[in-house]
């Protein structure tokens, strides 16, 4: 059975009640004949077999529903071929005729439910038959026609009533399993909307989170080292050391216009300048001042791209800054592949020194490959490290 005609059979048992109640029904005006008639076909003897028969067939009706859910087909076949066996003893031995024929009529009501509709209409066939032949075998076809005139309104009504409950149970099972579809599928794509809202909000925390190391983090770190430097000029050297701190203070108004950038960037991409002129004045911000080379015509980039590069260069020169102890270092913009633009920053530092697996190159990585780029970071041979970053123009 498949798994919608399992819950219809499930819900015909539900049904017992209802079962039980048209099973007893249908014995009682039945078998009230044996009290209403005079005239007996057959032995009068045969009317305690008779009653002890309907008793086994009452008895199957009303439990045999529970028995066969936990069974197969074979069970089926077995309850019907014995019902179908003690309703031809009844029908056979009854000393009565007439009334007696809609005994039938549950077990043919439930085999519609139960069954296949071509073994279906076998016993309904096989019960309607025996009724008739009970009549034209002996009395003839004249008796037999009567009978199926007088049998087929009781049949016809069952079959047909039986039938318009099945289909009326079979839209409600169809209807309750698409409802519990239809939750099923909400509930997963509320799982995935509130997976889908974290993913969202965890990328914009990294996003956030790389503005502000590698803007933020840039400048207040040569900040810090030229208030550094004027703290350390100011006993012997005053004028230098006011000149530091007067850098600083234009590295603090920088830093104030890249926080307003980086807020605005986080709403929408905000206008910036070419990025060879934005790298001109981001050299100049601290020591070592890095040589900067431009090889091949500048073009217009993507606002990512631009930003992108620009925060790899800024990240860069900062790691060369705080961590290299560098004398000199070398920026190279490439605008020479027409599909590629490619940023190199070297140094002759110290190297890494296990800078390489801190947060800012991390999230350099990320920004980078978010645009479909690479980025290499390593120690040089010949001493000090290089970044290089490769993006799609």
């Amino acid at each position: 059975m498949s798994e919608l005609s399992d819950d219809i059979h499930k819900s015909h048992r539900t049904g017992n009640l209802y079962g039980s109640l048209a099973y007893t029904a249908v014995i009682l005006t039945s078998y009230v004949t044996f009290f209403s008639t005079n005239r007996f076909f057959t032995s009068e003897w045969m009317v305690p077999v008779v009653f002890a028969l309907g008793g086994v067939y009452a008895a199957l009706g009303v439990l045999g529903g529970t028995m066969l859910e936990c069974r197969g087909r074979m069970a089926y076949a077995a309850y019907y071929l014995l019902q179908c066996a003690v309703l031809t003893a009844i029908i056979v031995l009854s000393p009565v005729r007439g009334f007696l024929g809609i005994l039938v009529l549950p077990v043919i009501s439930q085999a519609i439910f139960d069954l296949r509709p071509r073994h279906a209409a076998l016993v309904g066939f096989y019960l309607f038959a025996i009724n008739i032949a009970l009549w034209a075998v002996p009395f003839g076809w004249r008796s037999g026609l009567e009978a199926v005139v007088n049998y087929s309104a009781a049949f016809a009504f069952t079959i047909a009533f039986t039938i318009i409950t099945k289909q009326a149970l079979t839209s409600r099972v169809r209807e309750e399993k698409l409802r519990r579809e239809i939750e099923e599928a909400n509930t997963l794509l509320r799982a995935q909307a509130a997976q889908t809202e974290e993913l969202a909000t965890t990328r914009e925390r990294n996003r956030v989170a790389r503005e502000i190391h590698d803007g933020v983090g840039h400048y207040l770190t040569v900040v810090k080292t030229q208030l550094d430097a004027a703290a350390a000029l100011m006993p012997t050297r005053p004028d230098d050391a006011r000149t530091a701190v007067q850098k600083a203070a234009k590295l603090t108004a920088e830093a104030l216009d890249d926080v307003r950038r980086s807020v605005g960037a986080l709403r929408t991409d905000t206008a910036r300048p070419p990025l060879p002129d934005a790298l001109r004045e981001l050299v100049t911000h601290g020591e070592p001042v890095p040589t900067l080379t431009i090889e091949g015509a500048p073009r217009p980039l993507a606002p990512g791209v631009e930003h992108a590069l620009f925060r790899a260069a800024q990240e860069g020169l900062t790691n060369i800054r705080k961590h290299a102890r560098a004398t000199n270092a070398l920026l190279r913009l490439d605008f020479r592949t027409p599909s590629r633009i490619v940023l190199e920053l070297s140094d002759n530092g110290v190297g890494a020194n296990g800078a390489n697996a801190g947060f800012g190159l991390q999230g350099l990585r990320e920004r980078i490959e978010v645009i479909g780029g690479t980025l290499n970071a390593a120690n040089r041979l010949e001493g000090g490290f290089a970044l290089r970053v490769e993006v799609p123009a």
